[in-house]
């Protein structure tokens, strides 16, 4: 700021001031700012929550998937509330689908390796013996897979052919 517009300020007189000690201090309500903080954690949540199910129908419409039918739309439904509970955690904030995780997945790590195992018994009620989702042979070839590195994709068609016709 130059000189001359400094000269244009007017102070308010000190003199003036009633209560010195609280002047210039934001007046802070602890329940006002919590309940304004929970309004929009579940605002941002929220919409998120219902972008990822848009996008995901989508895709699910792109793949031929009957999005019509009657148990499609309960099972997008637990889909969509485990992600809800998912982002939430992330928050420190509870829902009810991490109970649903919480009972019935078992974390295993193995070095930098993460998995995890889901056992429905827990809310089905049966003796069956919990399923190992993938057979040893399709982890053995995941495993080789992922021991190979980078592996690189070269298409023998141009990418960028919107009518997916053209040649290298």
């Amino acid at each position: 700021m130059n000189d001359d517009k400094k000269d244009n300020i007017i102070l308010f007189p000190l003199n003036k001031i009633k209560h010195k000690d609280t002047a210039g201090k934001p007046k802070h309500n602890e329940k006002l700012h919590q309940k304004i903080v929970e309004e929009q954690t579940k605002e941002f949540v929220e919409g998120n929550v219902d972008d990822i199910a848009y996008t995901l129908l989508d895709k699910f419409v792109n793949m031929g998937i009957r999005t019509n039918k009657f148990t499609f739309t309960g099972d997008l439904a637990l889909v969509i509330d485990c992600i809800r509970g998912l982002i939430y955690r992330d928050f420190n904030k509870p829902h009810p689908a991490q109970m649903l995780s919480d009972k019935m997945v078992k974390l295993n790590v193995q070095g930098k390796n993460k998995t995890a195992q889901l056992n429905y018994n827990v809310f089905l009620n049966t003796k069956h013996k919990v399923h190992k989702p993938i057979s040893k042979e399709v982890s053995d070839e995941i495993k080789d897979l992922a021991d190979m590195g980078d592996v690189q994709f070269s298409p023998d068609f141009n990418l960028d052919d919107p009518n997916g016709n053209g040649k290298k």
